[in-house]
């Protein structure tokens, strides 16, 4: 049995908890303490995290490290910090000295190029984000119009008034650090290139067309394309779901195989919509995805060993208005033919997993209530519909692949269970009932509860627990009680340890 150290992007649920309760293959997963990682905005101890690497990695064949946890402490420090390039780059160092150790083991690592929210909000960036966030999204984006030549007399108005109403200090520590991070990311990329990691991944947290994060990204392929490195290290958008990417990787390379994905679409437009949050159309995404885990993409049913259901509609809307909404999801989609395909595929005894991206940040509760009707819901081999595009696709090709390593059945009706009551029941809906009934009522905002297991948390927990029973009962007899804890003390994400019966 392969033993497996990861070094998580931070201590969330989807970070610590999802690549635990994977179905099993033959390997052992091992995670630091989770009293070692950091909180949110207070990072980890670097030194104590090296120092466990350091005592592990003697007896591991993988280790698999988030570099923004490694470095930084986590990847909202990593936004925060005061660090020199010097001090960051000597912690990246570990790899190195760990493949000189143990030249034997394997390691696959992931650092994300910084992002640059579209919102004036602080929960997770330095706190004048909380007043000039949008303008610093909007001046990196006018910096990048500018120097292609496209930017609009409208745009260059706004960015003279940007430009005056900024506060310079806030502007260049903003600047500052992300110059940093790219230079602590080129010296990474330096250890992949030197051949101290197997395995590297560059994830985009929260991106666009235009702005600091796209140049960044073509500063990063520029370094790859000098120094060789194009088909080694993958660029695409993710961050929260890259280390289950890369335990699926690391899996399929210690087993010597390369699963066969075919992609199928809810809407023949789905392949071409600009997911929100991301820079680029769904299926260029997708590619990436699938190979960044060590799987391959085919073009046919009868070639492939898993089928990976796109629910997608012919656009993408945060909140869009019911005709809208009529037109990209009802229109130009057919669930029901979507519903037949996935019948179909599991009839040829195919591995089925739904990756439900139609809307950002929940699901579509449409598409989980034809899973239910059709008694499909633990039929499939795998589901997510959480957070951005990527966050799912990155959830769910893992969960088939580890699935389709070991077949562990009971492992994976359990992640498909946590997934339905954390993506279906929460996300879509007891979120929201919180938000509007119960947050503010107990002198609450969504972004500060009243602890992890205050009041705001316990009402999610019964609103979910009737809201599963009412909507899903076949699933909701499956589970004996749920702990909920709200890890950051807020809204957005909830941890959920489901108790089976």
């Amino acid at each position: 049995m392969k033993k497996i150290l990861m070094i998580p992007l931070d201590e969330r649920p989807c970070n610590y908890r999802f690549p635990q309760i994977m179905p099993k293959a033959d390997f052992e997963l091992i995670m630091p303490p989770i009293g070692m990682m950091g909180l949110k905005k207070r990072p980890a101890d670097t030194a104590r995290l090296a120092a466990w690497v350091r005592e592990n990695a003697q007896n591991a064949d993988i280790l698999i490290l988030s570099m923004d946890t490694l470095v930084y402490g986590g990847l909202i420090p990593s936004r925060l910090h005061f660090e020199s390039k010097e001090t960051l780059c000597a912690r990246a160092d570990l790899v190195r000295e760990m493949k000189e150790r143990f030249p034997a083991l394997k390691i696959y690592a992931f650092q994300t190029i910084m992002r640059c929210p579209r919102f004036s909000n602080g929960d997770e960036e330095p706190d004048y984000y909380w007043t000039y966030g949008a303008d610093i999204h909007r001046y990196g984006g006018y910096t990048h119009k500018e120097q292609l030549g496209i930017l609009t007399e409208e745009e260059r108005t706004d960015f003279d008034r940007i430009k005056w109403e900024l506060p310079a200090e806030a502007l260049a520590d903003y600047i500052g650090r992300r110059a940093v991070n790219l230079e602590v990311l080129l010296h990474t990329l330096s250890l992949v290139e030197d051949g101290y990691i197997d395995g590297f991944i560059v994830p985009q947290d929260d991106s666009a067309p235009y702005g600091f994060t796209s140049l960044d990204q073509q500063k990063v392929r520029k370094y790859l394309k000098e120094h060789g490195l194009q088909l080694k290290v993958p660029v695409y958008p993710a961050a929260d779901d890259t280390g289950m990417t890369m335990l699926a990787r690391a899996v399929n390379e210690s087993r010597g195989t390369m699963p066969a994905v075919y992609v199928y679409y809810a809407s023949a437009r789905g392949p071409f919509v600009v997911p929100s949050f991301e820079d680029r159309t769904i299926d260029a995404t997708v590619k990436c995805q699938i190979r960044a885990a060590g799987c391959r993409r085919v073009y046919s049913l009868e070639e492939c060993d898993i089928v990976l259901a796109v629910n997608i509609g012919s656009e993408m809307y945060y909140e869009g208005t019911f005709e809208q909404l009529t037109v990209a999801y009802d229109v130009e989609r057919s669930l029901p033919e979507y519903i037949d395909y996935i019948k179909y595929a599991l009839g040829k005894g195919k591995l089925v997993a739904v990756a439900d991206v139609a809307f950002p940040t929940h699901n579509d509760l449409e598409l989980a209530e034809l899973l239910r009707d059709e008694g499909l819901l633990l039929k499939i081999h795998g589901y997510a519909g959480w957070n951005t595009s990527s966050n799912t696709l990155g959830t769910v090709i893992c969960e088939a692949s580890l699935y389709l390593a070991g077949h562990d059945d009971e492992g994976n009706r359990y992640f498909l269970l946590h997934r339905y009551y954390d993506d279906v029941g929460y996300c879509s809906h007891s979120r929201t009932w919180i938000d509007v009934n119960v947050v503010e009522q107990n002198g609450c905002t969504v972004f500060e509860l009243d602890g992890e297991k205050g009041k705001c948390v316990q009402a999610a927990k019964g609103e979910l627990l009737r809201y599963m029973a009412e909507n899903y009962p076949e699933l909701s007899d499956m589970v004996a009680d749920i702990e909920v804890t709200s890890p950051w003390n807020r809204t957005f994400e909830m941890d959920f340890v489901l108790k089976l019966k």
